[in-house]
């Protein structure tokens, strides 16, 4: 489709190219208004076609320094077509001005071909360059050709007059050529020919068709400059055309050339392309005029443009903006963030709705852990009720059966005085566990004296003396002190005085008794010795051990 329309394009090109042909040959006939109305309608034609061209520059090639380049050579071709109709339709009359008309005629003719070399040298440096400080050298050269001829009256190095000054307007006849008129055709034909190299080899692939165009475009542009010079001149015959003309569309044949056989990148249907867009995309130039956009405009200010380079800007709640800098200028291209918002309320709903659960299922932690840990003191106080149980029932047996003033009262009541003391310590033995007990502890000792200071209280003389502290372990503990207190209470009632003191593998009491009652049976052994007055009573744990 793009090759075709290209050929179309051409054929309409070359025939509105012939068209200007005919009106220019009908040019110079009665009546003096039907040769002005020729002379107009070849003029439009032309200035038409390079209005024209210079529109699908526009198009087909992205706003880059290349095409900057080609544009400017459209416009020199429109100068020099402005020239002559200045030169021969307006000031025909003034030598002088007619005369820099035709100096001016070499100003395009010089600088095209620059600006096509240019061209080549800024496709070719691609973004690897210096930029374009090393194109525009080319210039140098160009405007001191350019000086040298608007200059040609002090030095005649291009038009060397053969009449008078006052006569020398550059007509036929008036001058002939110096070595300056032929530096400027080497010129044209050396950038063009660098040029065209330097585009063949950044494509890195010779093409035969291409030369093959490029040397049909020459040998038709030699063949027309030799008819204007040595046939319509050389006559004075009607022309179809002129040599500037010939020069104009000559060079606007290598610049087509080159843009359609890819030697200048282009994209035939950019525009279009870009306008089926979907997502709102703008290319712009470095001013931030759109050269693309797509058919959904991108809906930003020049403001929020720039600020969409440095970082994303949203033109609205929904709406972000972001651009980035590309060779000619920038890129910009929104994005609905309406469906992330939506997913990011419905998430934040989300987040609300397990924070709820969080919190309840946190709540419901707390009340197991409490329920968990009340469930373990239950436990504690069933052990310590079931280990007390005896010894409460024992003492309420002592006080329902106890009367004050009776003989039996100061034995009952020094016997629940006992119980009492055991109760206490052993309560407090209970809710400690090995986790929580020092290796090296005094609670046994403190166990021993707790009943020594009851037994006082009851009018035995009793101490607990010696080492405090023990290495004996938890349940030994429970052991020594249950066994303890089964002796002090086989010998409560005839015992007078008692010591107690801690041994190495367990407990010793010394005692004085009115009498060596039997101790019932015990979860340690007792040992007893009679010495004197004196029995030592020893509990030891080692034996337990070695049944356990």
């Amino acid at each position: 489709m793009a090759a075709y329309r290209q050929k179309k394009n051409t054929i309409v090109f070359v025939c509105f190219l012939l068209a200007a042909c005919v009106c220019y040959l009908l040019t110079r006939s009665e009546p003096e208004s039907f040769d002005v109305l020729m002379f107009c309608a070849n003029f439009g034609i032309y200035a038409g076609l390079i209005l024209f061209w210079i529109h699908t520059v526009r198009v087909r090639l992205l706003p880059t320094d290349a095409q900057r380049y080609i544009l400017h050579a459209g416009r020199l071709m429109l100068v020099l077509l402005v020239m002559r109709v200045i030169k021969y339709r307006i000031i025909v009359s003034n030598v002088v001005l007619v005369r820099y008309l035709g100096y001016l005629y070499n100003v395009p003719m010089i600088l095209i071909p620059a600006m096509f070399l240019m061209t080549a040298i800024c496709i070719r440096r691609g973004n690897r360059g210096k930029g374009y400080r090393e194109e525009r050298k080319i210039m140098v050269p160009a405007l001191v050709l350019v000086f040298l001829v608007l200059t040609n009256d002090i030095h005649y190095a291009c038009y060397a007059p053969k009449v008078p000054m006052s006569q020398f307007d550059l007509s036929g006849g008036t001058f002939t050529y110096h070595f300056l008129f032929y530096v400027l055709y080497v010129w044209v034909s050396v950038t063009l020919t660098i040029g065209i190299v330097l585009l063949f080899i950044e494509r890195g692939v010779w093409s035969s068709r291409t030369a093959i165009a490029l040397i049909l475009n020459i040998v038709l542009w030699i063949s027309c400059i030799a008819l204007c010079l040595f046939v319509f001149s050389r006559y004075d015959t009607k022309r179809p055309f002129n040599t500037p003309e010939v020069h104009i569309f000559a060079m606007l044949a290598t610049f087509e050339i080159c843009i359609r056989r890819r030697l200048i990148p282009h994209n035939e249907n950019y525009a279009g392309f870009f306008a089926q867009l979907d997502v709102p995309v703008t290319i712009t130039d470095v001013s931030f005029k759109p050269a693309y956009r797509t058919q959904k405009a991108v809906p930003a200010s020049e403001e929020q443009l720039a600020g969409a380079l440095i970082g994303p800007v949203h033109v609205n709640e929904d709406t972000r903006l972001s651009g980035i800098p590309v060779r000619a200028g920038f890129v910009f291209w929104t994005e609905d963030e309406s469906e992330l918002h939506r997913e990011n309320r419905r998430l934040e709903s989300a987040v609300e709705i397990l924070s709820e659960e969080n919190h309840l299922i946190e709540a419901e932690q707390k009340l197991r852990e409490k329920q968990a840990q009340l469930a373990a003191q239950n436990l504690v106080y069933d052990r310590i009720s079931e280990a007390l149980y005896p010894k409460q029932k024992r003492i309420e047996e002592l006080l329902e059966r106890a009367k004050p003033g009776t003989p039996e009262f100061r034995g009952a009541l020094a016997e629940v005085c006992v119980l009492n003391a055991y109760s206490k310590r052993k309560s407090n033995l209970l809710l400690l566990s090995e986790e929580t007990l020092p290796a090296r502890n005094r609670e046994l000792f403190l166990a021993l004296a707790e009943t020594a200071r009851f037994l006082r209280c009851c009018g035995v003389e009793a101490a607990a003396v010696g080492e405090e502290y023990s290495d004996v372990s938890l349940p030994m503990i429970h052991k020594l002190y249950d066994t303890f207190e089964t002796v002090i209470e086989a010998y409560l009632p005839v015992l007078r005085r008692a010591t107690i003191s801690l041994i190495g593998d367990g407990v010793r009491l010394a005692v004085e008794a009115t009498s060596h009652p039997d101790i019932p049976p015990t979860v340690l052994s007792v040992e007893r010795l009679q010495s004197d007055d004196c029995t030592f009573l020893t509990i030891r744990g080692e034996e337990v051990s070695a049944d356990e």
